[in-house]
């Protein structure tokens, strides 16, 4: 029996080594944080109740909470030079809201069922990329759903997952090109339905050229898009646009040069984003509109030894109601139908990626900055494990116009969203795990102040926000 067993186990380790490997090699990268925020009266404007409760606001926001985030990134290393690589997130939610397990219907996806004063919340665990990479000797390529809007400074840029195709030849030690299809929006299926929306696609081409050496970083990214899911009926656009519009396309051009340089101690860097198209209707009769948005970003730090301060400055055009031309970034979602933008988080509290996501548009202002003027000083020290941070930023309105249920908003009387200050310290507890706390105070300006729909009664103050908050993250 024992010679049994010894031929039965042999046989076992011969077929084992016989079988052939799924993957050379798996590579695993990622992080969990988990943050406790609390928030001062988000509502900004104030207004008030009337008769018995005269005086007693309507609007009174504050809330605290705690949330979290697994992600996790996977490479199946196929053969050298061509991977698998996934990355998806698990448990990203508020501690104790049962929200995301389906109680507002199972056939949502938590990244998408975005609804105002709500929490936008994901699913148990949601895989977010999946492509090929295959480093070919005729240049790089990517297919799948990827990571998307990265170039150039971290201005304009989104964490945001497409389905494309991309390629990348390295032509020197000094000189890239590319290429990128990515389609954000498919409307074949509505052919089975016989819906309007059969030729209602987003699909957009990209062509990019770089240049770096040792101290200087330069590029160009030319992009065509044509976005005509409006058809469909569902677009969010829609509820921005008169009716004659609801079959409309949006087709135009996006350019956007970069530039970063180190000059000794001094690190400058800028982008331009502009935005060149047209708003068509598919209705006999009705004229197009043209498009046309500007956004600039530029940054200057200087390394003192352990310690750096700088300035930053963004502009973000807004748009003049006055005119039938669509000149601005607050006309949404054209900003980020365009290009995005919520990775520059400048601030804690203003136009922060973080206070749309877990807790909502409070100020219609969504992520990444829209029809502004911002500017902001900012400086750090670095001692042992320590990383100490603070920043000051006033932001003002390009355009004043206060949104409302109508498709047209109305003039408002001051363009001043605020200042804010901001002071973070963040200590290393090991190479691994970082703990940080902050606080952030906006002295919320006058263009927040209370307005009721139409423009029309009386004007109320505005209450001040700040922000208390704690985050401890692990990478590996």
């Amino acid at each position: 029996m024992k010679k049994l067993w010894i031929v039965l186990l042999s046989l076992a380790l011969v077929a084992a080594f016989c079988m052939p490997a799924a993957a050379v090699d798996v590579k695993f990268s990622g992080s969990y944080y988990v943050a406790g925020d609390y928030y001062n009266d988000l509502s900004a404007g104030n207004s008030y109740y009337e008769g018995e409760n005269a005086g007693k606001k309507k609007d009174d926001r504050s809330t605290a909470f705690f949330r979290q985030r697994l992600r996790v990134q996977t490479e199946f290393v196929v053969s050298p030079g061509l991977s698998l690589i996934t990355r998806f997130d698990a448990l990203e939610k508020i501690w104790g809201d049962n929200n995301w397990s389906g109680a507002r219907g199972n056939t949502f996806s938590r990244p998408h069922n975005i609804t105002k004063d709500t929490t936008k919340e994901q699913e148990n665990i949601e895989f977010e990329q999946a492509y090929i990479q295959y480093m070919s000797k005729v240049g790089i390529w990517w297919i799948g759903y990827a990571p998307h809007d990265f170039w150039g400074t971290t201005f304009g840029d989104t964490t945001q997952t497409q389905a494309l195709v991309q390629w990348i030849l390295p032509l020197n030690q000094n000189w890239t090109i590319g290429a990128k299809y990515f389609k954000t929006y498919e409307g074949s299926s509505s052919a089975f339905n016989g819906d309007r929306g059969i030729d209602g696609d987003d699909n957009a081409y990209v062509g990019i050229a770089m240049y770096k050496n040792e101290n200087l970083e330069g590029g160009l990214k030319v992009a065509y898009r044509r976005i005509a899911n409006f058809k469909d009926g569902n677009h969010p656009a829609l509820a921005k646009l008169p009716p004659m519009y609801d079959e409309a396309v949006i087709d135009g051009w996006l350019l956007t040069p970069y530039f970063k340089g180190q000059f000794g101690p001094v690190t400058l860097q800028s982008e331009l984003e502009y935005w060149n198209g047209d708003l068509e209707s598919d209705l006999s009769g009705v004229s197009d509109v043209d498009m046309e948005m500007w956004a600039f970003y530029a940054d200057a730090k200087v390394d003192l030894g352990p310690a750096y301060v700088g300035g930053r400055f963004v502009y973000a055009s807004g748009q003049d109601y006055g005119r039938t031309k669509i000149t601005g970034s607050n006309f949404a979602p054209f900003w980020e139908a365009c290009w995005g933008g919520v990775d520059l988080r400048q601030t804690l509290i203003l136009w922060n990626d973080d206070v749309t996501n877990w807790v909502g548009n409070v100020w219609g202002q969504g992520p990444g900055v829209k029809n502004a003027f911002f500017y902001q000083v900012y400086g750090g020290y670095k001692w042992d494990k320590f990383d100490f941070f603070a920043s000051l930023a006033y932001a003002k309105a390009d355009e004043a116009w206060a949104d409302t249920d109508t498709i047209t908003p109305y003039k408002v009387d001051d363009d001043d969203y605020g200042w804010e200050l901001d002071v973070t310290a963040t200590y290393s507890i090991t190479n691994n795990l970082k703990y940080m706390v902050g606080a952030g105070y906006l002295w919320t300006g006058d263009y927040f102040k209370f307005k009721p729909k139409h423009g029309t009664g009386s004007y109320h103050d505005t209450d001040d926000i700040y922000l208390i908050t704690n985050k401890l993250t692990l990478t590996f």
